[in-house]
């Protein structure tokens, strides 16, 4: 039994088309337990930015801009800010 290795550009990309509702729902989770008091801001910041790699390293280039967008814009925003959108969000 050998080891096999697997080289990074030996796999294909995963289609946007496959990845971009999964990266809409976990950003819309994150937004969901800051609000509820589950995790802080830092904290959302630090899983968005780890799956934010993850998708820029192995998917298509329209969930790379999404998620650049929408993840880099939420990870600049002050706690105050992401507090107000979590509020408006999920308060009726």
């Amino acid at each position: 039994m050998g080891t096999q290795v697997t080289y990074l550009n030996d796999l294909p990309e995963i289609g946007s088309e496959f990845i971009e509702p999964y990266a809409q729902r976990f950003f819309m989770m994150q937004l969901e337990s800051i609000y509820y008091g589950l995790i802080t801001p830092c904290e959302a910041k630090q899983h968005l930015n780890s799956v934010g790699f993850f998708i820029s390293s192995f998917c298509g280039i329209h969930a790379r801009i999404a998620t650049s967008n929408i993840y880099d814009d939420f990870c600049k925003m002050t706690d105050d800010e992401i507090m107000n959108i979590c509020k408006k969000t999920f308060e009726k």
